[in-house]
């Protein structure tokens, strides 16, 4: 992906029950580079999954574009995958069939070819034939990830794709994340509410503001690729990302130290 993701001056309201509009994003401005792993956080409402779905082409901005390697993004385009918080897997197909589902066209043998290759990425060789009621919510997320990647997208988004699984899993789906990344070098952009986990995974974390979202910083993240969550490095970009969510009003600030 020679230019990236690339967001400009891009701004998005809504109508509310009584037709008054309400501004969700104003003067939004980023570029994710080839290979890069950024991450979105901020307050609830501010955004952040608006902005995954006018990436994807699913909502239109109301001003400002959106491109990828140069290619305006105006509708749904195999350039991009989405990963959700739910699955989304159709329950009346078999993992290899949910992973296959956007291969239209392609040759039955080459299907089974990739879905098997990216079954084996994910770990779940061997539950191709399954269905997503015989798996655990972590191996259906895994499942989930396989069918983003069959279609071999230049840019995965990932809207809170672990915020639905307990807390072990979470941590076990973040290192297949890590994994996955490793093997196959898409360019990713999450939205999430963890922070921790925003700093475990991202190049870049996005740090937005309350409604209307607009960009308050981005912090580089310049940690080892193998990331310590208990070291004083790793507690200290928590600590400089949580305190955005505090300067807009003093008296809730916490205290830290470390």
């Amino acid at each position: 992906m020679a230019n990236g993701l690339k967001i400009e001056n891009l701004s998005k309201s809504f109508l509310t029950a009584d037709r008054r509009p309400l501004s969700v994003l104003e003067d939004i401005c980023l570029t994710v580079d080839n290979s890069e792993f950024v991450t979105i956080v901020g307050h609830s409402g501010c955004g952040k999954s608006t902005l995954l779905k006018i990436i994807a082409g699913l909502e239109a901005a109301d001003s400002g574009g959106v491109s990828v390697d140069g290619r305006p993004c105006n509708a749904p385009g195999p350039d991009r995958g989405m990963i959700f918080q739910e699955h989304r897997l159709l329950p009346w197909l078999t993992i290899e069939q949910n992973v296959t589902l956007g291969l239209e066209g392609v040759p039955r043998r080459e299907k089974a070819e990739i879905s098997g290759h990216y079954l084996k990425l994910v770990r779940l060789d061997g539950f191709g034939k399954a269905y997503p009621s015989e798996l655990s919510g972590g191996m259906s997320q895994r499942a989930a990830i396989a069918r983003a990647l069959a279609t071999q997208p230049q840019l995965l988004l990932l809207d809170e794709p672990f915020g639905a699984l307990d807390a072990l899993t979470k941590i076990e789906m973040q290192k297949e994340i890590l994994n996955i990344r490793r093997n196959s070098n898409n360019t990713m952009l999450m939205v999430t509410h963890d922070i921790e986990e925003a700093v475990y995974l991202s190049d870049r974390v996005v740090v937005m503001s309350s409604r209307p979202g607009r960009i308050k910083e981005i912090v580089k993240i310049e940690l080892a690729e193998s990331r310590n969550r208990g070291s004083a490095d790793f507690a200290w970009y928590k600590q400089r990302i949580l305190l955005h969510f505090f300067d807009e009003d003093e008296e809730s600030r916490p205290e830290f130290s470390i």
